[in-house]
């Protein structure tokens, strides 16, 4: 009784960690270059499900995020006098401008500036907490600033917080996996851009769908290719399609399903790419890419788990195995939708061409990726 009382007393804290991962996860894959370390986050953790950790395991650095969400939110309740001091001075100089009133409205602006900037350091260093950030604790600022262990401990803290992002292993994961797609996508997807181009050429039109067919059998084995990489490590691993190949003996209707989720999450995204929004709300179309993109890497992650520990099916019990490889019709016939709504995006994303390269199921969760 007492476990379940427990459990069920840490659904609340369960679900902030959540949605402040998938929160900050969005913000980060707005950001250049920190945008692969969103999408290596999902690989490493698909990687974790796939080496069949266990699944407390399998997510690091959840309670992190929901202590730095909670920081940003209230680092955003502090700000909002700030803001409001700021746009007294914007509105008196449009009233007045150069009068005294202007004048001093902007002076009270730089002086709260700095105020806020040193109220949050210091709110900060002392844990960040919403108390920190009510009250500053003047008298222990004023001793701790003259204590050199002070500011050893600053840097130790920061160094521990910055060791803990593991940002160097996430942004490797992430950058070789979107390189590892684009290589296996940037041959099918030019042979599809020659067919679109054909104009009744029947030489063209050949090549388009020869396109068509070699995409189909790469997007069958990319998305697992890249779980299969992050699981090892070792980029060659996203062109070992023998490994792929093996894990989809021992499980084909788990890989199934995870080829299901893969492009039929990644469809509906779509319809966010077709006209550009300002580029400071990308992280609200970034958090809808994140919420079904990630799930999609679970499975995949998920069925490689299964592989994992299952026999090698037998070839004498030939009815089991007809049974089992009647898994890759669905598997084609998503790909196949999928495949045709890649060319539907042609003409109707933002990106145009440049949407049958960059496809966001093997990508980091960016909408626009041509800006």
């Amino acid at each position: 009784m007492l476990n379940w009382i427990r459990w069920i007393c840490s659904i609340p804290l369960f679900l902030w960690r959540t949605t402040s991962l998938i929160v900050l996860l969005s913000i980060v894959a707005t950001i250049p270059i920190l945008q692969f370390a969103s999408f290596g986050y999902m690989l490493e953790v698909s990687a974790r499900i796939a080496r069949g950790e266990p699944v407390r395991s399998c997510f690091p650095g959840t309670a992190i995020a929901g202590r730095l969400f909670a920081v940003l939110i209230f680092v955003f309740l502090s700000w909002l006098p700030v803001w409001f001091i700021a746009d007294m001075a914007y509105t008196a100089e449009l009233v007045q401008q150069g009068s005294d009133v202007a004048r001093n409205w902007r002076r009270g602006a730089r002086v709260i500036s700095v105020v806020w900037v040193l109220w949050v350091l210091w709110a900060l260093f002392r844990g960040g907490k919403f108390r920190h950030f009510l009250w500053p604790a003047p008298l222990l600022a004023m001793r701790s600033v003259c204590r050199p262990s002070v500011w050893r401990e600053v840097e130790d803290r920061l160094w521990n917080f910055v060791r803990s992002l593991q940002l160097p292993k996430l942004l490797w994961l992430g950058f070789m996996a979107s390189v590892g797609a684009i290589i296996w996508l940037v041959l099918p997807s030019s042979f599809i851009a020659i067919g679109l181009l054909s104009n009744g050429n029947a030489g063209t039109a050949l090549i388009g769908l020869i396109g068509a067919a070699w995409m189909l059998s790469v997007l069958l084995h990319l998305p697992f290719l890249q779980i299969q990489m992050a699981r090892e490590m070792k980029f060659l691993s996203v062109f070992d399609l023998f490994s792929a190949w093996r894990s989809y003996h021992r499980a084909q209707w788990s890989f199934c399903l995870a080829t299901w989720a893969t492009f039929a999450l990644a469809v509906p995204l779509y319809l966010l790419r077709i006209e550009p929004i300002p580029p400071e709300f990308f992280w609200i179309l970034s958090l809808f890419f994140v919420i079904l993109m990630f799930p999609a890497k679970l499975c995949v992650g998920w069925s490689l788990r299964r592989s994992k520990f299952r026999k090698q099916p037998s070839f004498e019990n030939l009815f089991y195995l007809i049974w089992r490889y009647f898994a890759l019709i669905p598997q084609v016939a998503v790909v196949l939708v999928y495949l045709g709504i890649l060319y539907i995006a042609k003409f109707a994303l933002w990106e145009g061409t440049a949407s049958i390269y960059l496809q966001h199921a093997f990508l980091p969760p960016v909408p626009f990726f041509v800006r």
